[in-house]
């Protein structure tokens, strides 16, 4: 990639995420989460800090590329929509960037959904495809594709424009629907069912990095105080660094779930007033688990945790610009 295409690229990145500023997010729920009071205070709070275990998660939630769908404003939900040229590009500029492609910050474990935009995304962001499709070299990276990582199934608004309301979408298929009696749509999916799924997602990952720290650290099974040091002060935990990427609704819906009391009140928002997720950002995520020890029934994914907002839809590692003074969620 020429010097000037790379400065083209950058200008339409930054072009794109203020005129998105304005506009409708093309992956917004058919409900707008921000407005939802139960989705803003973590249900994991209250926790001690003295029995938080002496590791952690970090999430890293990247949103998809660009899709041909996200250009003409349709709702795509768990339909699918290619990756359009600049959602190629702008991946490969985050390919470019040791922020962010694994190669710098070896990951944990990698993950994305199993809708086609956001897997073709993630092997390009990994360096496991170029832009054309070829594969690239060996990296060591094993990207495990999950569908607990799908975006919300957004029902008769799926493959309509975004500007119709729910039952402008349904009433078109309406009369379109060649029974009367049954109109076909796909699944409609509630916030809480997809935060239950991601939050299954979310438990399994801190039940591996548990089995993981405890099979090194097998002696501190037996220990009370696994998080202080011999003076009764808190140690640094180790960090298990996850790549997941993912959909714009199933990512506003984990941050105002897990982090929404830590949102400052004049973050960037889509038209109709909900948290923006700019394609290929970047939202991070530490999640601390209570229980200090891994659960004796392998089968029971630990529960209690609490979560702490470490960054907020960044861009900054598609132009590997130091970050800039201001909020991180600008």
């Amino acid at each position: 990639m020429t010097a000037s295409l790379a400065a083209f690229l950058i200008l339409c990145i930054q072009i794109t995420i203020v005129m998105a500023q304005g506009t409708a997010d093309a992956e917004t729920s058919n409900v707008n989460v921000s407005a939802d009071p139960s989705i803003i205070n973590s249900e994991h709070s209250k926790i001690d800090d003295k029995r938080l275990a002496p590791f952690l998660i970090r999430l890293h939630l990247i949103r998809h590329g660009e899709t041909l769908a996200n250009a003409e404003n349709i709702v795509l939900g768990q339909g699918d929509s290619p990756l359009t040229d600049n959602g190629v590009a702008v991946a490969q500029l985050a390919a470019a960037s040791d922020i962010i492609n694994g190669k710098k910050l070896r990951y944990f474990r990698t993950y994305c959904s199993d809708l086609y935009r956001a897997h073709r995304t993630a092997r390009i962001v990994l360096g496991l495809e170029d832009g054309d499709g070829n594969a690239g070299e060996s990296s060591g990276i094993d990207l495990i594709v999950d569908p607990r990582l799908r975006e919300l199934a957004k029902g008769a608004r799926e493959e309509y424009p975004k500007k119709l309301s729910y039952e402008e979408a349904l009433s078109r298929r309406r009369d379109v629907s060649e029974d009367d009696a049954e109109i076909k749509a796909p699944k409609l999916e509630t916030l809480e069912e997809g935060w239950r799924r991601v939050k299954n997602w979310i438990d399994s990952m801190i039940d591996d990095a548990s089995n993981d720290y405890y099979s090194i650290n097998a002696n501190e099974v037996t220990q009370d105080n696994d998080s202080c040091d011999a003076n009764g002060g808190e140690l640094d935990p180790k960090i298990y660094d996850i790549f997941a990427l993912s959909h714009s609704a199933l990512i506003r819906t984990m941050i105002h779930k897990m982090v929404g009391a830590e949102l400052q009140q004049n973050y960037a928002t889509t038209k109709e007033g909900s948290l923006l997720i700019p394609n290929l950002s970047r939202t991070i995520i530490d999640v601390r688990p209570y229980e200090s020890h891994p659960s004796k029934n392998n089968n029971a994914p630990s529960s209690r945790w609490t979560s702490t907002l470490f960054r907020l839809t960044d861009v900054s590692h598609l132009n590997d610009a130091a970050p800039h003074n201001g909020p991180p969620y600008l």
